[in-house]
C-alpha cells in the first residue's frame, strides 16, 4: 500500500477554491449598500407611483381642457355655418 497517505496540499487547495467561489457568489447575490429593508423599497415604489400617477393624471387634466376647447370650437364652427346656410336658403326663398 503505496502512498495512502497524500500531503494535505490538496486539501486546503480544495478550501481555497471553495472559499473563491463561496465569494464570488456571496458578492454576485449580496444586496446593494444602501439599499433599505423591502419595506422601505415598497414605500419607495409607492411614492414613485403616486408621483407618476400625478403627473399623468394632470396631463390628461389637461388633454382633456384641449379636447373640449376644440370640440367647442368646432360646434360654434358648425353651427355658425349652419345658421348661414339656413338663413341664405330662407332669404332666397
Amino acid at each position: 500500500m503505496a502512498k495512502q497517505r497524500k500531503s494535505g496540499r490538496g486539501f486546503w487547495f480544495g478550501v481555497l477554491v471553495g472559499a473563491i467561489i463561496g465569494a464570488a457568489v456571496a458578492l454576485l447575490f449580496a444586496p446593494q449598500l444602501g439599499g433599505g429593508t423591502p419595506e422601505a423599497e415598497s414605500d419607495d415604489l409607492l411614492k414613485r407611483g403616486q408621483v407618476r400617477y400625478e403627473q399623468l393624471s394632470a396631463l390628461m387634466r389637461e388633454r382633456y381642457g384641449d379636447a373640449m376647447s376644440l370640440g367647442q370650437e368646432a360646434y360654434m364652427r358648425a353651427k355658425d355655418e349652419l345658421l348661414t346656410r339656413y338663413t341664405k336658403t330662407k332669404a332666397s326663398e
